[in-house]
């Protein structure tokens, strides 16, 4: 029986990166079970790149401090809200460093803000003060930006209610899609502002315009929200490193090409067999990365690699071993995707 499968642009980037981790990370990795190897895949789900969490950190402050201020129609104190990200940032770090993620019996919601898993404090890794230090310097760079950014603040401010990190979730097809929205708040009835805050450098992918239309698609098919043209939608990218704001675009023919694009991920999915009932067995029909670049930035490489050994038939144990050195040989370093 096939089951609905959840689509969202991570699990769709993840899939066209490396299909084995797309299996790992959003089929195999559960949580509440016996199986050690969905409870590893479940953990290592949760480590980040030190880019990641410096996004994590920065959503977060805006979440916890910036937003209550906004609720109230008060004033911003960003000093206070670096110092208590710079703060939560040094919880973090020490709770990762003491590797209390591998805990037995630690959950998300027991360690609360201080949780946190960095690919750094991994076997095998390490990282270093000065990783630690770039990050807060980061962190603070794009909060001290943001509060310079005074034609976005007069768009923002005054608006009475406000959602951050807002979970919207709807059906198309078979699929059970999942949109997360940075920050939503009304301009007036059925007229949504949708920000979506980045952490990096770069300009945005190529499917910038399809990334943030899911959000307004989204509002325009739940019920909830009451939106019902997707012209009422404004859609608001915002650079905080570049101190850079980008409009895009919010129509039916966006709408069109954003259905498309679902349908024909959904399709490649259930060829896969991601639909099916979970069977560690069908790890196989998951390719390894093309990329060998990929595996560098990997949370669940290493279980990738010992389920591939562990799997495999005595005679093609040294081959598979083999075709993993030569993985390795071929990487080059590269700048991994940012938050």
């Amino acid at each position: 029986m096939t089951e609905t499968i959840k689509w969202s642009f991570s699990a769709d980037r993840c899939m066209r990166r490396c299909p084995r981790q797309f299996f790992l990370q959003h089929k195999a990795a559960w949580h509440s079970t016996r199986d050690p190897a969905r409870k590893e895949a479940f953990l290592l789900k949760q480590v980040k790149t030190l880019e990641l969490w410096q996004g994590t950190l920065v959503h977060r402050a805006i979440e916890l401090h910036v937003v209550p201020a906004l609720q109230e129609d008060g004033e911003v104190d960003w000093a206070r809200v670096v110092d208590a990200a710079a703060r939560m940032a040094r919880r973090q770090w020490d709770f990762s460093a003491a590797r209390r993620y591998r805990e037995a019996g630690m959950t998300k919601n027991a360690a609360g803000d201080d949780y946190c898993a960095l690919a750094g404090h991994e076997p095998g890794t390490t990282a270093s003060d000065e990783d630690f230090d770039r990050t807060v310097e980061t962190v603070r760079s794009a909060l001290t930006n943001l509060s310079t950014m005074s034609p976005l603040w007069e768009e923002v401010r005054g608006r009475g209610k406000y959602w951050p990190e807002l979970e919207v979730r709807v059906d198309y097809d078979i699929a059970h899609v999942e949109a997360y929205i940075d920050l939503l708040f009304f301009r007036g009835y059925g007229k949504p502002t949708i920000v979506d805050w980045k952490i990096s450098e770069s300009n945005g992918g190529g499917d910038a315009d399809l990334q943030t239309a899911v959000y307004a698609w989204a509002l325009c098919r739940h019920p909830k929200w009451a939106v019902t043209r997707p012209e009422d939608c404004v859609l608001l990218e915002v650079q905080l490193l570049r101190n850079t704001v980008l409009h895009h675009r919010a129509d039916q023919a966006t709408f069109d090409a954003l259905e498309n694009r679902i349908y024909r991920s959904v399709d490649e999915m259930r060829a896969m067999g991601f639909g099916e009932k979970y069977d560690i067995a069908n790890l196989e029909n998951y390719e390894f990365a093309e990329n060998p670049n990929n595996c560098a930035f990997c949370s669940v490489r290493s279980l990738c690699q010992e389920l591939a050994v562990g799997s495999a038939s005595s005679s093609k144990k040294a081959n598979i071993h083999g075709k993993l050195r030569q993985r390795e040989r071929n990487y080059e370093p590269a700048h991994p995707q940012l938050f």
